[in-house]
């Protein structure tokens, strides 16, 4: 669904990391004209309850997704199920938090432009 791009680190390469309905967050790399590609997560459904958690736990679709403007490694992902997760690059089998307001799919989600932290 949506790809943004970075300046990466260690070797000023550009990277691409795209995101689309599969549930995954990708790093794709260019390495010696050769592309390396490498998950930064994947998006989990939720339990809805205690007794539905650890089985069966299915990749979340994912829609829309966009990286902090200043902290190159927080980004929040939207989701068809009406989430919005805060994650990060360096935590990559858990969210840092979970925004559970929508009832619908979530198409669009930016960072606050003056407000750094929202």
């Amino acid at each position: 669904w949506q790809v943004y791009w970075q300046e990466n680190d260690l070797d000023i390469n550009s990277i691409s990391s795209p995101f689309s309905s599969d549930g995954r967050v990708t790093c794709w790399s260019l390495i010696k004209n050769e592309l390396q590609c490498t998950d930064i997560i994947l998006i989990r459904m939720q339990p809805e309850s205690d007794a539905d958690s650890g089985v069966g736990m299915d990749l979340a679709c994912g829609t829309c997704f966009d990286f902090h403007k200043t902290t190159d490694y927080l980004f929040l992902v939207g989701t068809e199920e009406g989430k919005i997760h805060k994650c990060s690059k360096h935590y990559s089998s858990q969210f840092l938090d979970t925004y559970d307001a929508h009832h619908m799919a979530v198409y669009a989600v930016r960072w606050n432009n003056f407000h750094p932290r929202v």
